[in-house]
C-alpha cells in the first residue's frame, strides 16, 4: 500500500513555523533563543513549555510533551498523524498525493468528529425547515437569525429518532453516536436506541479550534419535570472542564480587549455576543475549574466573572473566583442589579 513520500512529509514540516503554529494556541513569550509559555497538555503556574524555533520542536519539562509540529496537533486537536499533515500542507499550498492509505486513515476522533457535524448539520436544518413554528420563541429570547447561523443553533423535535432515522438513511455507523452520547438506550429495552435530545433547542458545542465536541439544549417543551437543560456525557473529544463555550469565537477578542468575561449558560453568550460584547465565554453550567483556568490564560490574565446575583449565581461566582485566582488569575466579579 503506497505511503506519502517522505520528502514531502519533511518539505511540509519546514514549511511552516512551529513557533507560529502553538502561538495559536498557547500564549508564548520570547526567552533568550526560544519561546516559553504555560504547558497546554496539564494544568501549571510556572511556565515549563519550551517551542525552539531552531530545532522546530516544543518539549514540557513538567509533563514531557514533546515532538514536532505534526505531534502537537496530533495532541492538542486529538486528529491522526495524516489529518495534522493535511492541515499544514493546505497552509503551506503543498499539494498532498492522493493515496488509498490516506484515504483510510481515519482515526477514532476523526470519526467522531464527523459524526457530531452531521448532526449538526442535520439539528441546523430542522431549525430552518421548522423557522416558523419556532419563531416567537426565538424573537421572544432576542435570538437574530445571524446569531443562529453564526451558533449552527439547531432544532431536536419532539420524536423519539428523528437524528436515528437521519443516521440510518444516510448510513452512518450508529456505534458513534452512541459513543457521543447524541443516542441513549432504554432502560426498559436494552437493544432500543433513542435521541436523547427531543423538543429542544439545540447549541453545538465547539473546541477552540471550531470542531464540534457536544451539545447542549433548551428545553421546549415547557413540562414541569423536564430538565431546562441536557448536555451531551462526556465522550472521548469532549471534556467539560476543558471547554469554553463560545471562545472559538471570542477568543482574539479576549486578546484585543485584554480581559474576559465569564457568563454561567448559552444564552447568556449568545446575548452579549449579540450586543457586542465578543470577549465573552461561557461555563455551560458547570463548574469552573483548573483546566478552565489553564485554558483562558493562554489568552488573558483578566477574568471578569458575570453571572446571575440570586445566591445560586453569587456563590458560584465565589467558588469560581477563588479557583481562577489560585491560578494565578486576575479576576473580579460583575454583580447585576436585581432584574
Amino acid at each position: 500500500m503506497a505511503k506519502i513520500p517522505e520528502y514531502i512529509i519533511d518539505r511540509v514540516r519546514t514549511s511552516v513555523d512551529i513557533v507560529g503554529v502553538i502561538s495559536r494556541y498557547v500564549s508564548l513569550k520570547k526567552a533568550g533563543r526560544n519561546y516559553k509559555g504555560l504547558c497546554p497538555f496539564h494544568t501549571e503556574k510556572t511556565p515549563s513549555f519550551i517551542v525552539s524555533p531552531e530545532k522546530q520542536i516544543y518539549h514540557c519539562f513538567g509533563c514531557g510533551a514533546g515532538g514536532n509540529v505534526f505531534n502537537f496537533l496530533m495532541q492538542y486537536e486529538k486528529i491522526s498523524f495524516f489529518e495534522a499533515l493535511k492541515l499544514l500542507a493546505e497552509e503551506a499550498g503543498i499539494q498532498l498525493p492522493q493515496t488509498r492509505e490516506s484515504r483510510e486513515q481515519v482515526s477514532e476522533y476523526d470519526r467522531l468528529y464527523e459524526i457530531n457535524l452531521f448532526a449538526a448539520e442535520v439539528y441546523h436544518r430542522l431549525l430552518q425547515e421548522n423557522y416558523t413554528e419556532l419563531q416567537p420563541y426565538l424573537s421572544g429570547r432576542g435570538i437574530s437569525s445571524e446569531m443562529i447561523k453564526l451558533l449552527k443553533l439547531g432544532y431536536a423535535p419532539g420524536g423519539w429518532d428523528t437524528l436515528l432515522k437521519a443516521a440510518q438513511k444516510s448510513r452512518k455507523d450508529l456505534r458513534l453516536l452512541l459513543k457521543v452520547g447524541l443516542l441513549t438506550y432504554s432502560d426498559k429495552n436494552p437493544e432500543r436506541k433513542y435521541d436523547r435530545f427531543r423538543q429542544r433547542l439545540i447549541f453545538p458545542i465547539f473546541n477552540v479550534s471550531g470542531r464540534v465536541v457536544a451539545f447542549g439544549g433548551r428545553d421546549l417543551s415547557g413540562q414541569p419535570d423536564t430538565p431546562k437543560y441536557i448536555n451531551s456525557p462526556e465522550s472521548p473529544i469532549y471534556n467539560k472542564s476543558d471547554v469554553l463555550y463560545g471562545l472559538h469565537l471570542s477568543k482574539d477578542w479576549i486578546r484585543q480587549e485584554g480581559f474576559a468575561v465569564f457568563v454561567e449558560g448559552y444564552m447568556d453568550f449568545l446575548q452579549l455576543f449579540q450586543q457586542g460584547v465578543k470577549n465573552v465565554v461561557a461555563t455551560s453550567g458547570t463548574a469552573l475549574t483548573e483546566q478552565h483556568s489553564a485554558l483562558i490564560r493562554r489568552y488573558t490574565r483578566r477574568v471578569i466573572l458575570c453571572y446571575d446575583s440570586d445566591t445560586a449565581g453569587v456563590t458560584a461566582a465565589l467558588r469560581g473566583g477563588q479557583i481562577l485566582f489560585q491560578n494565578n488569575l486576575d479576576v473580579q466579579v460583575l454583580l447585576l442589579p436585581e432584574g
